[in-house]
């Protein structure tokens, strides 16, 4: 046997518990950290929820006084939500932190908590590679989509008015020390919120297990998600009361943002990034209308990986298997329905290009190939493999 490649495998993420209802668990976890000054930070779906006075109770009982509670704002958060955030904890200087939502909720507490011990604005300290004090609160993220992975991960993205892509935000000191995966509270996500989440899971799969910094440990976690999210997406698209789909795919999302927390991502994101900051293009839709004109583009250079794709979603090609999914989670729509012209297509390929996930993506594209890939995502495909004109 050949020696391995090297690697470099970063999982700042301290403990995962999954179970049903496991939000019951929260009291406990409290106690056990010798919570004294708790704070809640919830999706603003959740405010007025039972989930939402069930958490404020549990973290009172644990502690002894009320929690510090702030809503995020209903839309994907700017540097303006983060600072919010920041400055509504920062008055009780909480030790520890719960947040229940999606990954926009997710994202936005984690970059505001470390706002807590890094004053100053969120544009600061976004970025790569930047040495960041960490905060001494304890963090529980516990996600209500299974998509972004963000319980686990050690990077949050947010928008910058004016800006043509999003702010990125990278440090260990990010990840939430514990992550709850309780896929009871996925339930009630409407169907249109499943299919994008999950579409943004698979993404994160099957990018992460094609990249540049693929390893011999991100691969067996990009593995198993796809495997995850070929039998069961579908099933939770189809059938949402479904515990065993809540549950795998919960799981198949925090195994496929582990693996993309080292192995990057690709040309799919590079392209989702510049459609949100400047379209308002939700973040998993913006995958799913990606996805398959990428994997399309990289389909040459795949190789056993590519045909392993192929195998596992029951397909003739991978990126045949990226446009059928889409198609059965009724996500094939063509780009020019957020894409308003060319100049704005243009734009949004001008930008991508400018990402950090160019160089991660296995074939490495040119101005004109991006082009030409926006060009291939302005045709739904019907579940057949896109048509990619270079």
């Amino acid at each position: 046997m050949q020696m391995p490649a090297q690697f470099n495998f970063v999982h700042s993420n301290r403990r995962i518990i999954c179970a049903w209802n496991g939000i019951n668990r929260l009291a406990d976890l409290a106690r056990e950290a010798g919570a004294r000054r708790p704070a809640l930070v919830m999706d603003a779906f959740l405010e007025g929820t039972a989930t939402a006075a069930r958490a404020q109770a549990w973290l009172a009982e644990a502690s002894g006084i009320a929690p510090v509670c702030h809503v995020t704002p209903p839309h994907e958060p700017d540097t303006h939500d983060i600072e919010a955030c920041a400055a509504a904890l920062s008055a009780s200087q909480p030790d520890f932190i719960v947040v229940i939502g999606g990954g926009s909720a997710m994202d936005l507490a984690k970059v505001a908590r470390l706002l807590l011990s890094n004053p100053g604005s969120a544009e600061a300290i976004s970025g790569m590679g930047k040495t960041l004090k960490p905060h001494a609160s304890l963090l529980v993220a516990i996600p209500t989509t299974a998509g972004t992975g963000a319980e686990v991960s050690e990077s949050a993205i947010a928008s910058k008015t004016g800006a043509l892509t999003k702010l990125i935000f990278r440090s260990q000191e990010m990840t939430p020390q514990i992550a709850l995966l309780d896929a009871a509270l996925t339930v009630s996500a409407p169907p249109m919120v499943t299919a994008t989440s999950g579409y943004d899971a698979v993404t994160h799969a099957v990018e992460a297990y094609v990249s540049n910094a693929a390893s011999v440990m991100t691969d067996p976690l990009a593995h198993a998600a796809m495997q995850l999210l070929a039998r069961w997406l579908p099933v939770a698209y189809r059938e949402p009361e479904n515990q065993a789909a809540r549950t795998w795919c919960l799981i198949a999302s925090a195994q496929a943002a582990i693996a993309f927390n080292s192995a990057n991502l690709g040309l799919a994101h590079a392209i989702s990034a510049p459609l949100g900051a400047q379209l308002h293009v939700g973040h998993g839709l913006g995958n799913a209308l990606a996805l398959p004109a990428v994997t399309a583009y990289n389909e040459p250079v795949l190789g056993a990986k590519g045909r392993e794709i192929a195998r596992i979603f029951e397909a003739g090609s991978a990126a045949a298997a990226m446009s059928q999914l889409r198609h059965r989670l009724d996500l094939d729509c063509s780009l020019d329905d957020y894409v308003p012209d060319d100049a704005a297509r243009e734009r949004i390929a001008q930008a991508a290009m400018k990402s950090g996930q160019v160089r991660m993506n296995p074939r490495q594209a040119t101005i004109e190939h991006m082009r030409a890939i926006l060009q291939a995502m302005r045709t739904p495909t019907g579940g057949a493999e896109p048509i990619l004109k270079l």
